[in-house]
């Protein structure tokens, strides 16, 4: 199932060192999406075949397949790692435990889901779609804890901060919504001016990141919107943080994995392998490897090290 590739990051300072990126085998179509747990064991990857796949990373191998009802758009896993969170392209949200098990279909969005998230303390899931609703649950048996409504917009994407207070929300118009889960009230609204396409926020939550349709990463202040550094020539369509927030990792349509100083917001490494369009990219918790899903179906691990 799993073959390694020989890969060259190239670093702006003109250093070049070769990695061995491990590729997981076993979607038959695009994959949409991956999550990394937080103990760096698993990770969960959704795709267009409608599969759920869970692999263990030591082994890379293999834990689970689960046939959903429709394209997984989102993945998600809970901080104990004993449940995951599939939202797809039909409204629903599977819930599932940690052998890939299901535990309940959740039911009640009226559009795409687009994006999940485990609350910090691993008790309550939050899920959002496409026309802006956002629905919470028990994380332990999928009961139905409540909903509420984003401001309504064309969404093309959504991410949620590290401690679930924050949700950002971008449009293929163009605007950038920071909304208030506590309190359930909208915040922020920033209109960088072009379609976003991903969204992240860093580890403590001060900055937001956007991939834009003009093929740059913004960020912005959290507290205020106020702009900050930005990386030009960088098509993205999936972003992530690294866990020290120094780093944010860039999947491509140009079918590279880059990796930008979230303080200078200079390339600093391209890592090159995928076959097509890479659509999303996640942090081992170490730090030390980047997990990225593509259109190529395959989802592959690059150490960073």
């Amino acid at each position: 199932m799993t073959s390694k590739l020989a890969v060259t990051a190239v670093l702006t300072a003109g250093a070049i060192f070769g990695q061995q990126a491990a590729i997981l085998k076993g979607h038959t179509r695009d994959v949409n999406v991956v999550a990394c747990s937080a103990d760096g064991k698993t990770i969960a990857s959704g795709g267009e075949d409608s599969k759920t796949i869970l692999w263990d990373v030591a082994s890379r191998q293999k834990i689970a397949e689960i046939e959903g009802g429709g394209a997984v758009q989102a993945v998600a896993i809970s901080p104990d790692g004993s449940r995951i969170a599939s939202g797809e392209r039909y409204h629903k949200v599977k819930l599932l435990d940690a052998s890939g098990k299901e535990v309940k279909t959740l039911e009640g969005h009226q559009a795409a889901v687009i994006a999940v998230a485990f609350t910090a303390d691993g008790k309550g899931l939050i899920s959002f779609s496409l026309d802006g609703g956002m629905r919470f649950w028990n994380a332990a048996t999928g009961a139905a804890q409540g909903e509420a409504q984003t401001p309504r917009d064309s969404y093309s994407t959504g991410a949620f901060s590290a401690d679930r207070r924050w949700f950002a929300g971008g449009t293929s118009g163009g605007n950038l919504y920071l909304y208030n889960i506590a309190l359930k009230k909208p915040g922020l609204k920033l209109q960088p001016g072009k379609g976003v396409q991903a969204v992240a926020f860093s580890p403590d939550g001060k900055i937001l990141a956007a991939a834009l349709g003009d093929s740059t990463v913004r960020t912005f202040a959290t507290s205020d919107g106020k702009p900050g550094p930005f990386a030009a020539n960088v098509e993205g369509n999936g972003l992530a943080f690294s866990p020290d927030g120094s780093k944010i990792a860039v999947a491509g349509h140009d079918e590279q994995v880059k990796l930008i100083d979230a303080s200078s917001m200079q390339v600093v490494a391209s890592m090159k392998g995928h076959g097509r369009t890479v659509r999303s990219v996640c942090f081992l918790p170490d730090g030390g490897s980047v997990v990225s899903g593509s259109f190529d179906m395959t989802v592959r691990i690059w150490p960073l090290r």
